[in-house]
C-alpha cells in the first residue's frame, strides 16, 4: 500500500491520457456525478475546485451518491457516472435512470457491468487501468478522466509530491492513537473532512467525523464542556481563507485549549490551482490512514464488512 500511496501523483496523467479523445459535443446546464465510495471523491474533489476559485465547468455541480436520479435532471444536463469497480448498484441504478429519460451519460470505470450497459446503450464510456488497488487509492486516475472529459486538462498540472507528506501522515497517526478524529474545516473546505472520514473509516476501521464551521460552533462546540471525551480533533487551516472562517477556527482553538483538548492544525498549502491543494491533503490524509492502520493492527485494504453487506442485500 505504501508504493500505492508513493505513485499517486502519477495517476492523473494517466488518467488525463485515457480520456483525451472523448469530447463533449453539446452545452450542457449543470454536470451531475454520480458515484459511491471512492468513486465520488472526484466529484467532491471537482465541487471544491469550482467553489473555491472557479477552476471547474462553467456551470454547477451536483453530486449524487444515491440510486435514481435527482428529479430535476433535464435532457441538458451532463450525466457522469463513475464507478471504480463497475458494479456499484446505486451507480447502475443512477445509469439506467438517466437512458430511461433519453439521456445518455458518459461512464469512468474498469469495466464490468457499467461498460458493458455504456456499450448496449452506445454511451461514451472511458475505460480505466485494471488496477487491483481499492478507489480511495485510485482516486488519481479517475481524476485525470473526469477533468479530461470535461475539457480541464490545464488544471492538471500541478505539483504533487507524496514522499513529502509520509511523516506528517504517521505522525498525525501516532497523535490519534485509539481516540475518535474529528475532522473540522471551514465551509470553504468542508468536502475535505467527508474525504477524510472516508479513508480513515476504510483504511484505518476507525469511527472518523468530519463538521464545518460555521454550523459546528452552533452544534457540536457544546459537547466539549466534557472534559477528556475520547476524540482528537484535526483542525484544517487556510490563512488566506475568508477572514471571518479564519476567526472563527480561532475561536475553536481557544475553546479546545480552554477545554483541555490535544489537537493537531493542518495548515493548508493554498495553491492558486485548488486541485494542487486538495489533492495535497488528499495524500496526507493516505498516509494518515495508512499508518494508523498500522498502529491499530488492521488490514489497510480489505474492507471485509463492505463486501457482506453487499452480499447480504443481495438476498
Amino acid at each position: 500500500m505504501r508504493d500505492q500511496i508513493l505513485n499517486f501523483p502519477s495517476q492523473l496523467p494517466k488518467g488525463a491520457e485515457i480520456a483525451r479523445d472523448l469530447k463533449i459535443d453539446k452545452p450542457y446546464n449543470k454536470v451531475v456525478i454520480c458515484g459511491m465510495g471512492g468513486s465520488i471523491m472526484p466529484g467532491m474533489i471537482l465541487l471544491t475546485c469550482k467553489e473555491r476559485k472557479n477552476n471547474g465547468p462553467g456551470v454547477s455541480v451536483v453530486i449524487h451518491n444515491t440510486y435514481d436520479l435527482p428529479s430535476d435532471v433535464a435532457a441538458d444536463d451532463l450525466i457522469v457516472c463513475i464507478s471504480w469497480s463497475g458494479t456499484t448498484e446505486e451507480t447502475i441504478s443512477a445509469f439506467n435512470a438517466a437512458v430511461k429519460r433519453g439521456i445518455k451519460p458518459i461512464i469512468i470505470t474498469k469495466g464490468a457491468k457499467l461498460s458493458q450497459l455504456a456499450k448496449d446503450n452506445n454511451t461514451p464510456l472511458v475505460i480505466l487501468p485494471d488496477q487491483s488497488t481499492p478507489p480511495r487509492f485510485s482516486v488519481g486516475y479517475m481524476i485525470g478522466a473526469l477533468f479530461a472529459v470535461l475539457g480541464l486538462e490545464k488544471e492538471l498540472n500541478i505539483t504533487l509530491d507524496s514522499q513529502s507528506h509520509e511523516n506528517t501522515g504517521k505522525e498525525l497517526a501516532d497523535k490519534i492513537g485509539s481516540a475518535t478524529p474529528l475532522i473540522y474545516t471551514s465551509y470553504s473546505w468542508r468536502k475535505l473532512g467527508a474525504l477524510w472520514k472516508a479513508n480513515l473509516n476504510e483504511t484505518s476501521k476507525t469511527p472518523a467525523y468530519w463538521n464545518y464551521l460555521p454550523i459546528l460552533a452552533h452544534d457540536e462546540l457544546a459537547m466539549y464542556v466534557r472534559k477528556g471525551l475520547p476524540f482528537y480533533p484535526i483542525i484544517f487551516r487556510d490563512k488566506n481563507d475568508y477572514p471571518h472562517y479564519v476567526r472563527d477556527l480561532d475561536a475553536v482553538v481557544a475553546i479546545l485549549d480552554k477545554q483541555e483538548y490535544n489537537y493537531s492544525i493542518v495548515n493548508l498549502s493554498v495553491s492558486d490551482n485548488p486541485l494542487e491543494t486538495v489533492l495535497n491533503n488528499y495524500i496526507l490524509a493516505l498516509w494518515t490512514s495508512f499508518y494508523l492502520a498500522q498502529k491499530i493492527g488492521v488490514d489497510p485494504e480489505k474492507i471485509e464488512l463492505i463486501e457482506r453487506y453487499q452480499e447480504f442485500r443481495r438476498y
